[in-house]
């Protein structure tokens, strides 16, 4: 896989076998397995963030006493038809607050228009 390559989600690593792959478990659960999708991360820009500060999300505490940390990131759904564009074939990527981990794809899904993070495992080349 290298940049510029087209891509598609590889169902077999993707969907369980009655959704035409060959998993015994959704990969995430069972909702996105039967619409046949996967979810693709973005971090968020500094206006998304900014929006929820102002948000009445951003107030209070959360079940542990503590003040609440912004949202890192956002979730966007791949279908199993969409064709992707690779513009980075191997990323470092941290979508919380912890230490970052490899094996992922940035991709660009034409459809949305949205630059995403999919797990390279996940994907096949199509040309």
């Amino acid at each position: 896989m290298r940049k510029g390559n087209l891509v598609k989600l590889n169902l077999a690593t993707c969907f369980t076998v009655k959704n035409g792959g060959e998993r015994d478990y959704p990969l995430t659960h069972s909702a996105n397995d039967h619409a046949g999708q996967i979810e693709g991360y973005r971090h968020l820009t500094e206006d998304e963030v900014n929006a929820w500060y102002d948000s009445p999300a951003s107030r209070g505490m959360n079940s542990a006493g503590e003040t609440k940390l912004p949202p890192r990131c956002k979730t966007f759904a791949i279908r199993k038809n969409d064709t992707l564009i690779v513009e980075r074939a191997r990323c470092r990527v941290s979508f919380g607050y912890h230490n970052p981990t490899g094996g992922w794809a940035k991709v660009l899904n034409p459809v949305s228009g949205e630059s995403l993070y999919v797990k390279r495992e996940l994907l096949e080349v199509i040309s």
